[in-house]
């Protein structure tokens, strides 16, 4: 009976320990893997005339499309189909590549708030 009540005391003893250890470690930053959205159905509706692709990390793909749109908006207010944003949207900060030519441009835009990162790549005809 005196070796259970021992191994009983030593197992609360480690466990005291590591509750102790638990609540004075800092918190690790969680790693949020980047996914793939799918479009179908979507692509021609999110504003810019096609979006090829939508990676969301730390965030839903409904809010990445959210954020699609509401820069499109934005784009668009700030200069017509060739208008560039500068301003937040939905509190994310984006910014955009371009390539074009005379016809269209293709586009890739990086969106960031906090931890959350929406890209997406469209195109637009001019």
């Amino acid at each position: 009976m005196q070796s259970i009540s021992r191994e009983w005391v030593a197992f609360a003893a480690v466990a005291a320990a590591s509750l102790a250890t638990a609540a004075v470690a800092p918190a690790q930053p969680v790693a949020r893997a980047a996914r793939s959205c799918a479009l179908a159905g979507e692509w021609a509706s999110l504003g810019p005339t096609y979006v090829e692709q939508l990676s969301v990390s730390g965030t839903s793909c409904a809010t990445g499309a959210r954020v699609i749109k509401a820069y499109n908006h934005c784009r668009l207010n700030a200069g017509g189909v060739k208008g560039h944003c500068h301003s937040r949207v939905l509190g994310y900060r984006c910014s955009e590549t371009r390539s074009s030519s005379p016809v269209q441009f293709v586009a890739s835009a990086s969106c960031t708030a906090r931890r959350s990162v929406v890209k997406f790549s469209y195109s637009e005809n001019v």
